[in-house]
């Protein structure tokens, strides 16, 4: 059980994720994704999934001046940047937060939340994501129109 456990937390902290999506409202542009893997977790260690919902880990590059768009994701989606910085904007009760994140850094992004983000260096960004709750047809985004807050 407890090796379980540790197997699971290892395949999440070493796939850590990015951005794989169908664009729609606000596409991203400059972006480059690859999907790593995609597999269904038991809920041992904490993740909740539906029938027909999976987890999906993929590497997402990002040239300078690329952008993911205004989107959110069908569940909680984690995120580890592997080279470069990655700014990322949020919308929070109609105010912008904005943080940007170096290589070594990573984030939680929660199923609600509105956010983009983008490479405003002069060197490619990398990001691992790893995309919880994804149905059956692979969306691991939702595209939203720009909310003009950041």
């Amino acid at each position: 059980m407890q090796r379980r456990k540790v197997l699971g937390v290892a395949l999440i902290a070493t796939s850590l994720a990015t951005m794989v999506g169908v664009a729609v409202g606000t596409p991203g542009s400059g972006v480059t994704v690859t999907p790593l893997a995609s597999a269904r977790i038991d809920n041992r260690i904490g993740i909740r999934q539906g029938a027909g919902e999976s987890t999906v880990a993929a590497q997402v590059t990002f040239d300078p001046g690329g952008t993911t768009g205004w989107h959110s994701h069908p569940g909680k989606t984690l995120v580890l940047v592997t080279a470069g910085e990655f700014t990322l904007y949020r919308d929070k009760d109609g105010e912008c937060q904005t943080r940007t994140y170096e290589a070594g850094e990573g984030f939680v992004e929660k199923r609600t939340s509105v956010h983009t983000g983008v490479n405003e260096g002069a060197v490619p960004v990398e990001v691992t994501a790893v995309f919880f709750r994804v149905p059956h047809d692979g969306t691991t985004r939702f595209d939203k129109p720009d909310l003009g807050v950041c």
